[in-house]
């Protein structure tokens, strides 16, 4: 249940920050429909480029997806990828929406992380996951 209150408050902050008039560019995904809100963090050598998805509320019926795309990196060195969310297929025809709304929905969940530092020490230093998660329909990027 922590885990549950931790994710619905990081959720809520990022609605208000991407619902801010200070949310400049958009950027297009191949796991989320629409377009995100781009958000640079960090700079001078370590940073992180954000991405956040809306289109689920923004597209309502429409194709759409709710989640977020974050890229790290250190000087010219990605180090950590995270795709994290849920994608919408759309209504689609009524009647197969009322019987399973649920059908339609997917999650989006991906990770990467490489540490180049420890590239050729015998050290494992990359490692990947396409789908943490299971039990439900996941859409792969």
């Amino acid at each position: 249940m922590d885990v549950v209150m931790r994710v619905s408050a990081i959720l809520v902050i990022i609605i208000l920050v991407v619902s801010s008039p200070a949310a400049a560019a958009t950027q297009t995904s191949p796991c989320f429909a629409g377009e995100g809100h781009q958000f640079d963090i960090g700079g001078n050598g370590a940073g992180i480029d954000l991405v956040v998805f809306l289109s689920l509320f923004e597209n309502l019926g429409g194709e759409g997806g709710f989640g977020m795309e974050a890229h790290g990196t250190i000087g010219n060195q990605s180090i950590i990828q995270l795709r994290a969310g849920v994608s919408f297929d759309g209504v689609g025809p009524l009647r197969h929406f009322l019987s399973n709304p649920f059908a339609r929905f997917s999650i989006v969940s991906n990770f990467s992380m490489d540490l180049p530092m420890f590239a050729g020490t015998g050290v494992e230093s990359s490692y990947s996951d396409d789908s943490p998660v299971g039990g439900v329909r996941t859409k792969q990027c």
